[in-house]
């Protein structure tokens, strides 16, 4: 049992992400670089003084220690620049899940930033409110950082102290880019629709092809419409021409996409499935239509960047956002799969091979030159 309970405390410290916390606006005691601060105790430190104050995350995408030693190449001066200056700061290198930690101690909610500065929404008091930037790339990674600096400080400076303001890094395990302000109709970060509690969709693009004759059709869907068959199944239309329908169906736990029909051409779908609270993501999903063996179908419909959830009650709020990733692509591919084998090959000549020698005997009998000679029978 000692066992095992080492074996689960190992797993769960592997899967806890660690991330460096840049914190102000709050009295807290400041702890070696080399340590981690647990998840409870961090949510402690918050929740402590938290009371009826609004709390203010900024969401900065791969985040690193590292990162707060950068400097201006021209200037020399740090990236960081205006948050040096603020009073009562504190820095933890290492904080188990601080985001899940925040989320533990009351509501919260989403918001982003532009690059000029204004936030999307209004931000709600006493709640706890994570910001992520609008900026997508960050090619320049200085240049970026401090931009960064220069929004959260004019931010902080509106809310004259009125607030605890927390900078960390954006979770790994989920697409904070799709957690922005919902947009009803393309643009250039992609589409999102959502229908209450019960489904919600992202992607960038949606094309249908026909390798028949080489053509490509786009499909811009204006809106989405979810129709709630049973418990355990949804009717969902994109509004385009033609539409495009599919149903979504809980099966064990598991939402499936089945039914997808465009034109009167069904496409197969048997593999995009997710559990009800993580999110189905696709980077480059390709559903090859339904034919026959003597004519097969030429079209294969296209997403792109494709995301979507449905929790099946698991969640009753109507502004929910996306779970967990739950990618396509699986962890053991056929390359890692074949050097398992090859390693346990290999283990296995080496064992047989350490076992052989192991069981060689040396003598244990020898003449005595002033004795009688030794003399073994045959039968021996």
């Amino acid at each position: 049992m000692k066992t095992v309970a080492v074996v689960l405390c190992l797993v769960s410290l592997a899967l806890a992400e660690q991330a460096p916390v840049f914190l102000w606006g709050v009295n807290s005691e400041a702890k070696p670089a080399l340590t981690t601060v647990p998840k409870s105790e961090f949510s402690g430190i918050i929740a402590s003084q938290k009371k009826d104050n609004t709390v203010v995350v900024f969401l900065e995408n791969g985040l690193t220690t590292k990162d707060f030693s950068c400097t201006n190449d021209l200037t020399s001066k740090s990236c960081y620049a205006h948050l040096q200056e603020v009073p009562e700061k504190t820095f933890y290198a290492s904080v188990e899940d601080p985001v899940d930690a925040l989320k533990s101690i009351g509501e919260y909610e989403y918001n982003s930033v532009d690059t000029t500065g204004k936030l999307s929404n209004e931000l709600t008091e006493g709640k706890t409110v994570f910001v992520t930037f609008d900026d997508l790339s960050d090619s320049n990674r200085a240049a970026c950082l401090e931009s960064h600096d220069a929004i959260i400080t004019s931010i902080s400076n509106q809310l004259n102290g009125k607030a605890i303001f927390v900078y960390t890094t954006a979770p790994q395990t989920s697409s904070v880019a799709l957690k922005r302000e919902r947009r009803a109709a393309a643009d250039s970060n992609g589409v999102v629709f959502q229908s209450g509690a019960d489904l919600l969709l992202y992607y960038t693009t949606l094309t249908v092809v026909n390798s028949k004759d080489q053509s490509t059709t786009v499909l811009t869907p204006t809106s989405m419409e979810v129709k709630k068959v049973n418990t355990t199944a949804l009717s969902v239309t994109l509004t385009s021409t033609p539409a495009l329908t599919f149903d979504v169906t809980l099966v064990g736990g598991y939402f499936y996409m089945t039914n997808v029909q465009w034109n009167g051409i069904t496409f197969r779908s048997n593999d995009v499935n997710a559990p009800t609270d993580f999110s189905y993501f696709c980077g480059n999903l390709t559903l090859n239509g339904r034919g026959t063996a003597e004519e097969p179908s030429t079209y294969t419909l296209n997403w792109n960047s494709l995301q979507f959830q449905a929790p099946f009650g698991s969640t009753t709020n109507e502004n929910f956002v996306f779970g967990d990733a739950w990618h396509c692509v699986g962890f053991f591919t056929g390359g890692i799969l074949s050097g398992l084998l090859i390693v346990a090959l290999l283990l296995t000549i080496t064992f047989v091979g350490v076992c052989w020698m192991m069981d060689i005997n040396t003598m244990d009998r020898f003449d005595d030159p002033k004795g009688k000679t030794i003399t073994i029978n045959a039968s021996e």
